[in-house]
């Protein structure tokens, strides 16, 4: 025992060495004059969460697991307990740890560091009253396997006079097990009715209508806590919306205070507010609305060709996408804190892989199509696309169930506590977008009817200019998520959902519209002049076949020449006579050049330009109707005449003749 008070009294010195600054405080034999004594107020409630809890939770947490560790390696004393308690104090968290306690019951050891002032306490059994609340706090996590928050208390001393509460935390198992608590301040905690002694009554609110909170009385000597009242959301007062102290209620002629719900009485600017979140939740259900109705009519001009050359199906997966971005901002007006977090998180983030990840891929589809140099061009189906979005959708569901499974959910209405993970969910999804934005630039060339490269490029930036901007909103809120403001995202639902429905969809709409009605127009001008009914002369049956089987010959024409231009499967050698190539010319009045003139000058009325009536007079000039053309010479096989071809039951009677016998 002796050998064990010379080692403390040893760590004792090397604390008051390591640290002269601090002040180091061990209760003595001698104590001083005591000061008036004064209890702490213990209240009934744990006090309201800090928005950033879990960062709260995690230092406790690792600051036992550390102690337990020294104390397994059998080094632990007061001296590293103290180093690891003012390690913890300069934790970087919003605000600052205000005390810190580590213990290890099997080795008697114990320590307090007080952040302002900064001193050093080790534990002894005359503790004072207010010492023995933080030590309660310390031992209320060792037979606890998670975190354990403490109630709230009054510290009257002096130079911690104040509210109080702390997360405690143990870790290690048997012998090696250690524990830690953080401490912070409370500038106030909601009344009740433990505190109403020190309030000099019970408090001139009305508990239904108002919120009360009490609050340090700094420099008043007759009571030493102190109270105020507002009204509650969606209720207001002829004294105001702010808060309004005990003593200006105690002055006050009315009895208690009391709040009127909004919608009754006469005072109708009072609650502006609530107004504006009707204003603001209508603006939602509007857009939402609107996706619906652009959705129906996607799905019956889906045979357009301005919606079938867009793919209709992704269209209407961007409308999904929109639909949902639209409701992540309606949620944000679900009452309970908890389903707020978790709603606006699922909707915003699958609503944007629908919507964005179908532009990308629609984007990708363009490059594709346009990096083909095949005459069998490959193109990715509609199918194929949805395939790609359903797994981005998937990744977006593993991801939001992890989301779900570890961040936390305030019970008011400041909504998700942690800001991290969205901070995490907006790099991935500016990650996304300059993807499709890289696509799009690979794509600049690419000749893309309605303009749909352009647009949808438009959107993509439109985007990343939102995120940028929400995100240096979030970083100037202090590290606070902007999701929970009703205002912020609405805007941000607007700007995202809006910039896609503006972008991709109503460019389409409108080409369609235009298209039909410049139809309409045309329709309604009528016949032009010259082609009226009594400007028209019914044909005979041999005009129209003649006249038909020209416009073949054209188009037969034409799709060769088409056919031949620009087309990698054709050589670019010329062909033509040859002179070292004479024994693969045709001889002078062969039948297939027979044929070709006569259906030249019969057709087209017209001399071939490389044989006028020089070799071939017969086929010179079209015979005049009811006439019949000479016959061919003795001896040779006769070619079918122009009378045969136009035959109804004639074996020539097809357009297939004509593409077989003309050369180009």
């Amino acid at each position: 025992m002796a050998a064990r008070w010379a080692a403390w009294a040893l760590a004792v010195c090397a604390c008051a060495s390591a640290a002269p600054a601090e002040m180091h405080t061990r209760p003595s034999a001698t104590p001083t004059p005591p000061a008036p004594s004064c209890d702490p107020l213990l209240l009934r409630n744990i006090p309201p969460l800090p928005t950033n809890s879990r960062e709260h939770e995690a230092a406790a947490v690792h600051t036992a697991r550390a102690l337990a560790e020294l104390v397994e390696q059998g080094v632990a004393d007061e001296s590293r307990a103290a180093a690891l308690a003012r390690a913890a104090a300069r934790a970087p968290l919003s605000p600052p740890p205000a005390a810190v306690a580590l213990g290890a019951p099997q080795l008697h050891l114990g320590v307090l560091y007080f952040a302002e002032p900064p001193r050093l306490i080790v534990f002894q059994q005359n503790n004072t009253l207010t010492l023995r609340q933080f030590w309660r706090t310390l031992a209320s996590a060792w037979n606890a396997t998670a975190v354990v928050w403490s109630n709230a208390w009054f510290s009257c001393e002096s130079g911690d006079e104040g509210w109080w509460g702390g997360v405690a935390a143990a870790r290690g198992f048997g012998p090696t097990r250690a524990a830690a608590a953080v401490f912070r301040r409370w500038p106030a905690v909601p009344c009740e009715e433990a505190m109403y002694d020190w309030l000099g009554g019970p408090p001139r609110c009305d508990s239904v209508s108002t919120e009360c909170e009490a609050y340090s009385a700094l420099g008043n000597s007759d009571r030493k806590i102190e109270y105020r009242c507002k009204c509650q959301g969606g209720h207001w007062s002829e004294i105001g919306d702010g808060w309004v102290s005990g003593s200006a209620l105690a002055n006050n002629d009315a009895h208690v205070l009391t709040c009127t719900p909004c919608g009754m009485g006469s005072d109708v600017t009072a609650c502006l507010a609530d107004v504006y979140r009707v204003v603001l939740l209508a603006v939602n259900l509007a857009g939402m609305l609107s996706c619906l109705v652009i959705g129906l009519i996607i799905f019956r001009k889906r045979k357009c060709k301005a919606v079938a050359m867009g793919m209709w199906t992704v269209l209407e997966v961007v409308l999904v996408g929109a639909f949902l971005i639209y409701s992540s901002a309606a949620s944000q007006y679900l009452s309970n804190g908890k389903w707020r977090c978790i709603a606006g998180a699922w909707l915003r983030e699958l609503g944007f892989v629908a919507c964005y990840g179908s532009v990308v891929l629609r984007l990708w589809v363009l490059l594709a199509e346009f990096r083909t140099r095949k005459a069998h061009r490959w193109t990715p189906r509609d199918s194929e696309v949805l395939r790609v979005v359903g797994a981005m959708l998937l990744g977006a569901t593993c991801y939001l169930a992890a989301f779900t499974a570890t961040t936390v959910c305030d019970d008011d209405w400041n909504g998700c506590a942690r800001a991290a993970w969205h901070h995490v969910t907006a790099a991935a999804e500016i990650l996304l977008l300059v993807a499709g934005i890289r696509i799009a630039y690979a794509a600049r060339n690419a000749n893309v009817p309605f303009q749909e490269r352009r647009w949808l490029t438009a959107a993509l930036w439109s985007e990343v200019a939102c995120g940028v901007w929400w995100r240096c909103l979030a970083w100037g809120a202090g590290g606070a998520a902007p999701e929970r403001w009703p205002v912020a995202a609405t805007v941000r639902a607007q700007l995202s959902a809006g910039a896609a429905l503006a972008c991709v969809l109503a460019p389409r709409l409108w080409h369609g519209y235009r298209a039909r009605s410049l139809a309409q127009e045309v329709s309604r001008r009528g016949p032009a002049e010259g082609f009226g009914p009594e400007a028209e002369e019914e044909p005979t049956s041999e005009e129209v076949r003649a006249e038909l089987k020209r416009i073949y010959i054209e188009l037969e024409l034409l799709r060769s020449k088409t056919m031949r231009r620009d087309n990698p499967h054709i050589s670019k050698r010329r062909g033509g006579r040859k002179p070292h190539r004479r024994f693969s010319l045709q001889k002078k009045g062969s039948r297939e050049k027979v044929r070709r003139y006569e259906i030249f000058g019969m057709c087209t009325d017209v001399a071939p330009p490389h044989d006028p009536c020089g070799s071939f007079p017969r086929y010179c000039s079209a015979p005049s109707r009811g006439t019949r053309p000479p016959p061919p010479q003795s001896g040779t096989k006769s070619a079918p005449t122009l009378t045969q071809i136009l035959q109804p039951d004639s074996m020539f009677h097809t357009s297939a003749f004509f593409v077989t016998r003309v050369s180009v």
